[in-house]
């Protein structure tokens, strides 16, 4: 073989050897980045799902007032809060229960969230019979207090 057919094989080599690398590094970046996102897509999800379930008031109270709500049929209403340039919406019921929301996001994309119907109709359930028992108590406080229907 002679010097220059081993030179070419060389650089040959080189040159494979660097592609490999490139690509190896190219992918290591690739991965990072989109554990990045794949992260703060949790982050945000975990963050927008401790509202489901909650009252819209709680909501303002914490985060402000929405730029918006648009009414939807069934006596529900859609709400949205504008996060760092992004758009936040939470769908609330007619008793002004946050059920899903909705995220969209320039770099993330959209993402979505809802609390499960079952979880939905017990948490319904449990404030409907907290205002029937409320009001039952009201009622037999007004029963015992003189001078309002009481004995």
């Amino acid at each position: 073989m002679t010097a220059a057919c081993r030179l070419t094989m060389t650089v040959h080599s080189f040159y494979r050897i660097c592609s490999v690398l490139t690509i190896g590094v190219g992918i290591v970046i690739v991965m990072g980045c989109a554990a990045t996102q794949d992260s703060e897509r949790r982050a945000l999800s975990e963050e927008f799902d401790k509202w489901v379930g909650q009252y819209k008031d709680a909501r303002i109270i914490e985060k402000g007032s929405p730029e918006r709500c648009v009414p939807q049929g069934g006596r529900s209403e859609l709400c949205e809060w504008q996060i760092n340039g992004n758009i936040v919406r939470y769908l609330y019921d007619a008793n002004g229960i946050a059920r899903r929301w909705t995220y969209a996001d320039r770099e993330l994309g959209e993402m979505t969230g809802a609390q499960d119907s079952a979880a939905a109709a017990d948490q319904t359930h449990d404030s409907e019979s907290g205002l029937w028992r409320t009001l039952r108590d009201t009622v037999d406080d007004l029963k015992f207090t003189p001078g309002l229907g009481g004995q």
